[in-house]
């Protein structure tokens, strides 16, 4: 009788036993699987390249201001540059470049902006109540820097009896220039002629923040 009840504490022992082990060794595959799943994600949030995550935050922050937006290539390197499309004339348009951060250079007004792609040059030529300005930016890898800058002012002279005319004063950079100077200066400051808008391709917000998320 002794013998049997000695055989069952220790066959109670045993299982005991093997329960803990059971239950210590799932507790540890969940943490493994906890802490692989976590690497993982740590993994896929440092694979996302720094640009997207600037641009993907520039376009959130200012989301008030613009309403469409395009991908575009100003410089030379593998990282797209970022155009915004104002909400109205007074806000203008913007291209924004990553350059170990956000670089923005504000653009008068909408809709006048070209660039030549790969080039690094920048063109935005607009106007306003008859005055006309030319501004050429280029790129670098500190961000925009201005290298030309025109002016064509339009002037009303009263002439008396209802009557006036127009008259034009230009200017390069902080010179006054004559008409013939002002239009060879603007011609060869920028290759107009085979540039390309900003806002050729624009899209919403919903697809630029799409389109920079899917971006290879």
């Amino acid at each position: 009788m002794f013998k049997k009840a000695f055989v069952l504490f220790l066959s109670l022992i045993v299982l005991t036993s093997l329960m803990c082990a059971c239950q210590g060794g799932q507790g540890h595959d969940e943490e493994s699987t906890k802490n692989s799943t976590s690497i993982a994600k740590n993994s896929d949030a440092d694979a996302t390249p720094k640009w997207k995550t600037a641009y993907l935050n520039f376009i959130e922050k200012e989301k008030d201001s613009y309403c469409s937006y395009a991908l575009i290539y100003i410089d030379g390197d593998d990282i797209p540059e970022l155009y915004l499309s104002g909400i109205d004339e007074a806000t203008g348009d913007s291209v924004c470049a990553y350059k170990n951060g956000v670089v923005e250079q504000p653009l008068n007004r909408i809709g006048g902006g070209w660039f030549v792609e790969k080039s690094g040059n920048v063109g935005n030529r607009n106007g306003h109540m008859g005055d006309l300005y030319t501004h050429i930016y280029n790129l670098n890898e500190n961000g925009f820097v201005l290298t030309f800058e025109a002016l064509c002012l339009e002037r009303v002279e009263a002439l008396g009896d209802d009557e006036y005319k127009l008259h034009y004063e230009y200017s390069i950079g902080d010179k006054p220039a004559t008409e013939s100077e002002y239009n060879s200066a603007v011609e060869s400051s920028f290759d107009f002629e085979n540039a390309t808008r900003l806002n050729e391709n624009e899209v919403n917000y919903d697809s630029i923040r799409q389109q920079i998320i899917d971006f290879n």
